[in-house]
């Protein structure tokens, strides 16, 4: 949920970043999404690092040094994002970015059948549960997207030549 906010946060920053730079109106909308999940991406991964017990419920069900996990998930998080701003390596970042964040799915589901205590409380958390996993899925789906991951994404370009 987090990070849905602070992507939607950081892309609306790019988008009104757009309207006053020449330089930032050449790039294509994949390029701006990329950009806002690059931001988004790095100042979560700060959140990690700076906030470890926001994020330690997360943990807790299958590990006993939660604080070390957070910490190292938040220094990839924040190198992954500073990969997403670079043209040469964003797919790469974008790779890594997907299989964590397809790792915390089971995180998760773990969480909705063995009640873990998360920072908001008793009444919200299994709420939380279920906007987390559809958060995570819908946040892959737009990552794959904005970096254009698709194999097939050549053929969808150009036409099939039917000159035999």
């Amino acid at each position: 949920m987090l990070f849905l906010l602070v992507i939607f946060i950081s892309f609306l920053f790019v988008w009104f970043a757009t309207l006053l730079s020449k330089y930032l109106r050449k790039f294509s909308n994949n390029d701006r999404l990329r950009f806002a999940y690059g931001i988004g991406f790095i100042s979560i991964g700060a959140m990690h690092i700076l906030f470890p017990s926001f994020f330690e419920h997360m943990f807790s069900s299958i590990s006993n040094s939660t604080y070390e996990i957070v910490n190292i998930a938040g220094f990839v998080i924040v190198v992954c994002g500073v990969g997403l701003l670079i043209r040469r390596v964003h797919k790469e970042a974008a790779i890594i970015l997907i299989v964590l964040m397809v790792s915390f799915i089971p995180l998760s589901i773990i969480m909705l059948t063995s009640y873990v205590p998360g920072p908001l409380g008793i009444e919200f958390e299994p709420v939380l549960g279920y906007l987390r996993i559809l958060a995570f899925s819908i946040l892959i789906w737009f990552l794959f997207k904005a970096c254009e991951l698709s194999p097939r994404r050549k053929y969808n370009k150009t036409k099939y030549d039917q000159n035999i």
